[in-house]
């Protein structure tokens, strides 16, 4: 004997056909191999403005190329001083010559507090400087 607040009857076919959709993309994973290495990418200045990065389907073959651009980095002044990559923990900070100098990482514990903080930057300087 079923209950009047069934699970099945109350479900809609929306939701239903939702839910296999995402079992099903579960299972269908699609792995990519690195061909070759990181080509930095230069703009007029020279200053390494982005990689690109040779992929390949594991499973069909195909290659084709991911290029990842830079975000610029300026100083109070206005000028260009770096470049930020982002990563998924945060944000790599690198120098003109694309070589890392530091790290940004979001804290979402102080976006209550400071509501348009970018997180905490940590800029390790040459010895040279």
């Amino acid at each position: 004997m079923q209950s009047k607040g069934s699970f099945t009857r109350n479900m809609k076919p929306t939701t239903a056909i939702l839910c296999l959709a995402f079992v099903a993309s579960a299972c269908s994973t699609v792995e990519y191999q690195y061909v070759g290495g990181r080509q930095s990418l230069k703009n007029e200045q020279g200053h390494v403005v982005g990689q690109k990065e040779m992929l390949r389907d594991a499973s069909t073959g195909e290659q084709f190329e991911q290029i990842t651009y830079f975000t610029p980095r300026r100083d109070a002044k206005g000028e260009v001083v770096g470049y930020e990559e982002p990563l998924p923990p945060g944000v790599v900070v690198r120098d003109l010559q694309g070589r890392r100098v530091g790290v940004r990482y979001t804290d979402l514990r102080s976006r209550g507090t400071n509501v348009r903080s970018d997180g905490v930057t940590v800029i390790v300087k040459p010895a040279s400087e």
